[in-house]
């Protein structure tokens, strides 16, 4: 079936012969048609991806069509047309194999070739004629060959269907045959075997591989193969075997192998073979060899090592051969490693150097290495100065080198320091050998051993040893490692050197670092705790300034700065740590920070480490830490906010640290609030109040104990804010500043009425809370009287004067101390109020203070100085009111009350009585001098005599001489 030009050039007959009309031609025109329209693409393109599913067609329409032959219903068509297309197709996909192997569809010229065959084969049978069997079996064997050389198991198992009956054919068929042709069916047959033990093979199916070469052995101790056959033939056996030894079937590989290797016996070559089945006997028998040494059998082994014998009589001493003999020593179980380094030393004694023969070498020295260092160190020395240092192949002598430092390591018998020194003189040899630099490969390659060996020996606590390993990855010979190499040694070395308290040496190594390598993180934080270590806190400061500013630093090493810090006891170093890394869980983009660190703890020791340094601090000088104190509570509330505003985000603020931040918060305020700016006492109070409301909506509202401390808790923290508004506000001189903390004083105010009837509310209802509760009650009233009156000095700078006298009936309610009336008394008197506000107020204050004979008579005498002094011009009602009242309590008073003061009342309601009769308001003045005689009883007897006697003057005479 070779390529006939002259039949691609033949024109294509448009019909056959057969009947006009009949169902038969129409079917065969089709077929001949799509077997056209498939040769014009391949002649185009072909590429073409229709090519295969247009062949697949056509091969199902010719099985249909041999199927109607077969039946003989049909009369003899002569359509040579069919062969004619069949026979075209078939040569033109030869010439695309031929041409073009690599790039060709192997699945469309497959298809296309078993179409080629089908089309022979029916135009065949359309004949009736069986002369061409013969023929069209070996087309279909070549087709068969083919799909399983590219695997199309459909394609191989239809051929294989037709090749089984058109052998059973020709087997029936009693023909006589010549010697020559007897012997062209042999070969045959022994083709159409093998190619169905390949068939069953693809299939998986060992038990039809066996049925078929026990059909393929009687014909192949029959006949010779000849040559050209013999490589095919023979490679698939290999293939075979080398599948099973892969698949780790080592009986079935040991078996299929060796029946390739004795088809050889069935040639005839003469020993006169192409080099590349030369090359296919010795694969074949090495991977014989490897499965027989891997069933693990005596007698298999045994077997093996005839074999290897074999091959050193029949091919020559090459790097391959000695490979399989350095395997089979490696495997013998009675070898030794000398018998390997013989092998090795074989190799390198064989000829000149290639690349492959250098892999293989490196590669037989590893495995020597694994079971000998120290053969294996040989061989490499005899491979580096009497071989390498020959050639100029600066990659074989870094590689070479690599693998003479891995064994140096792996040498157990040495000792740490010989090995050190034996390395350091090989290092010396090999800067003698290299006519340029290390390649980066090989140095990372010596270089990773020698950290590995040093960092066994620095998890040991073997500091020295790890020392010296580290400082051998520094040789000069290892110019090409990279600064980041270079500097990830330098590290290891610094902290080999800090575990052996050797700290000058830490900052000497420092210095030889390249510059950035010195701002990492990982660089400073070794600097750093050598900084602790000596108390150098000024060079730890910088430190812990360049960790926490570098974009490299993770939340392990920004705790470990803070730990290093804390166990060496060094408070204001972990304070400071402990700030950076609050700085940092500010960001944005610190949400894997935050989910490493607990944050609520962190921020309670940064607290409480702040707190005892500003305890140590002069108050005076302390107002920055105290700001930073504060700033930090704030910190914490809004970390609780915006975690606990995020679902993703598992809060690690919980009920037990809201009620840590909120009573700190408070207890913290208390406490500086003598000493501290007045500022940070509110601020503190008010970050104690969102704490509380955090704490209040993650408590068990059920649990009375935990409801009773969060509602008290509110209502000092409350009042604690809102006396730091007023103090505050008391102090500001801006009226902008001073009006907004007055403002915020009364919505203090507010909350703690409301807070003040929950917590009522709360107690009624609980009868199993008794503990102190008198005493919280009063000190609850008293609390507010004071709220109250802050509200109403808040009440009079924002010059709001109407709510003044409800304030003030409010407080009269509470019955409150002295002092509360007196700091009402004292804004009022101080507030331009308006004069109807500041009579009311004050009656108010007056009515509800003369009553009690516990108050401070000296201050109520004043106060009723000043309310006679405002009132008598314009309510002189107001003024006689007072002065009655006052009148009925001096009895009461005695003594107490002070005489001057009575003395002034008298004097003063005595000369408005007179003011009053000179304006001949007679009834008047006889009221006033008749309250001012009562008074001057009080002051003593001459007084009110003088009183009388004008007083009798005044009623007797028109125009009296009034004193």
């Amino acid at each position: 079936m070779d390529y006939d030009p002259g039949a691609a050039a033949t024109p294509v007959p448009k019909h056959g012969t057969s009947t006009p009309g009949s169902n038969l031609e129409k079917r065969i025109q089709n077929i001949q048609d799509q077997a056209t329209s498939i040769w014009d693409k391949l002649k185009r393109n072909p590429h073409d991806r229709t090519i295969t599913a247009t062949a697949e067609s056509m091969i199902v329409a010719l099985e249909q069509l041999a199927f109607t032959i077969s039946k003989g219903k049909h009369m003899t068509v002569s359509d040579a047309a069919l062969d004619d297309i069949g026979t075209r197709l078939w040569n033109e996909t030869t010439i695309l194999i031929r041409e073009d192997p690599e790039k060709i569809d192997k699945t469309s010229v497959c298809t296309v070739r078993c179409a080629a065959c089908f089309l022979i084969d029916c135009a065949e049978k359309l004949a009736k004629m069986n002369s061409n069997e013969f023929r069209i079996f070996k087309c279909y064997l070549k087709a068969l060959k083919m799909c399983l050389d590219h695997e199309e198991g459909i394609l191989a198992t239809k051929l294989v269907d037709k090749l089984s009956k058109l052998y059973d054919a020709l087997l029936k068929k009693e023909l006589p045959r010549s010697a020559s042709d007897q012997r062209t069916f042999v070969l045959v047959s022994v083709e159409y075997y093998l190619w169905r033990v390949a068939h069953a093979w693809r299939q998986e199916n060992t038990a039809l591989m066996d049925l078929m070469y026990s059909k393929l052995a009687p014909h192949l101790s029959s006949v010779n193969i000849p040559s050209r056959k013999l490589e095919s033939f023979v490679d698939m056996f290999y293939q075979i075997g080398t599948d099973f030894l892969r698949k780790k079937y080592y009986e079935n590989a040991d078996k299929w192998l060796g029946l390739g290797k004795d088809l050889f016996r069935h040639t005839d070559s003469d020993g006169d073979l192409s080099e590349t089945t030369i090359e296919l006997k010795f694969n074949v028998m090495r991977n014989q060899i490897r499965g027989l040494y891997n069933t693990g059998r005596v007698e298999d082994i045994a077997k093996a090592k005839d074999l290897l014998r074999d091959m050193e009589d029949e091919f020559p001493s090459t790097i391959w051969l000695l490979l399989l003999k350095f395997d089979v020593a490696k495997n013998d179980k009675t070898g030794s490693p000398d018998a390997m380094l013989d092998i090795i030393m074989q190799m390198i004694f064989l000829g000149n150097l290639t690349a492959v023969s250098f892999k293989i070498i490196l590669n037989t020295i590893q495995g020597l290495l694994n079971q000998n260092p120290v053969l294996a160190c040989k061989a490499l020395d005899y491979l580096l100065t009497k071989k390498l240092a020959l050639v100029d192949q600066q990659d074989w002598l870094q590689d070479a080198f690599v693998l003479r430092v891995t064994a140096l390591s792996k040498d157990t018998s040495m000792q740490q320091k010989d090995s050190i020194n034996a390395l350091n003189v090989l290092f010396a040899a090999m800067e003698k050998l290299i006519s340029e630099p290390i390649s980066a490969k090989a140095v990372i390659g010596a270089q990773t051993i020698l950290w590995r060996i040093g960092e066994s020996y620095f998890a040991s606590e073997k500091y020295d040893a790890s020392l010296e390993w580290f400082r051998l990855g520094l040789h000069p010979i290892f110019y090409n490692s990279g600064e980041v190499n270079r500097a990830k040694i330098l590290r290891k070395v610094m902290l080999c050197e800090f575990n052996l308290q050797n700290y000058d040496a830490v900052a000497g190594t420092y210095r030889e670092m390249p510059v950035a390598s010195q701002e990492s993180a990982f660089t400073q934080y070794i600097l750093y705790i050598t900084a602790l270590a000596t108390f150098d806190n000024t060079l730890a400061q910088n430190c812990l300034q360049k960790i926490f500013t570098s974009p490299t630093a993770d939340a392990r090493m920004m705790s470990a700065c803070a730990m290093e810090a804390q166990e060496r006891d060094n408070k204001p170093i972990t304070l400071t740590a402990m700030k950076f890394i609050v700085q940092k869980l500010q960001n944005k983009d610190s949400g894997s920070l935050r989910q490493e660190i607990h944050v609520p703890a962190l921020l309670r020791c940064v607290i409480r480490l702040m707190v005892l340094e500003i305890e140590k601090t002069v108050p005076n000088k302390a107002a920055s830490d105290i700001d930073q104190l504060c700033h930090y509570f704030e910190n914490a509330y809004s970390l609780a906010k915006q975690l606990g505003s995020t679902p993703a985000v598992d809060s690690s603020f919980d009920a037990n640290e809201f009620e840590w931040f909120a009573r700190n918060a408070y207890n913290t305020a208390l406490k500086g609030c003598k000493h501290w700016p007045p500022e940070s006492t509110l601020r503190l109070s008010d970050c104690s109040l969102k704490f509380i409301a955090l704490y209040h909506e993650k408590i068990d509202k059920s649990d009375a104990q935990a409801m009773d401390i969060i509602l008290w808790q509110r209502i000092t923290a409350v009042f604690l804010s809102s006396s730091a508004a007023i103090y505050l506000a008391r102090l500001k001189e801006h009226i902008a500043e001073q009006r907004e903390l007055f403002q915020m004083a009364r919505r203090h105010v507010r909350t703690f009425r409301q807070a003040r009837v929950e917590y009522f509310e709360f107690i009624s209802g609980r009868p199993e809370i008794k503990d102190n509760i008198e005493a919280r009650q009063h000190d609850l009233q008293a609390k507010f009287a004071a709220m109250l009156a802050f509200d109403f000095e808040a009440a009079a700078n924002l010059e709001i004067w109407s709510e003044l006298p409800s304030v003030t009936e409010e407080i009269l309610k509470l019955k409150p101390e002295l002092r509360i009336y007196e700091s009402l008394v004292d804004v009022l008197l101080a507030a331009s109020s308006p004069v109807d506000e500041t009579l009311v107020v004050l009656q108010m204050i007056l009515s509800a203070t003369l009553l009690d004979q516990d108050n401070e008579i000296e201050k109520l005498s004043r106060w009723v100085r000043c309310l006679v002094a405002v009132s008598l011009p314009r309510r002189q009602d107001v003024t006689e009111q007072i002065v009655n009242q006052l009148l009925v309590k001096l009895g009461d008073f005695k003594e107490r009350y002070p005489q001057e003061e009575t003395h002034w009342l008298s004097t003063t309601c005595w000369n408005y009585g007179v003011d009053l009769y000179c304006t001949n308001n007679i009834a008047g003045c006889k009221r006033w001098c008749e309250i001012a005689i009562s008074l001057a009883g009080f002051v003593n007897e001459t007084m009110e005599y003088q009183m009388q006697q004008n007083y009798l003057r005044i009623c007797n005479t028109d125009n009296p001489d009034v004193l």
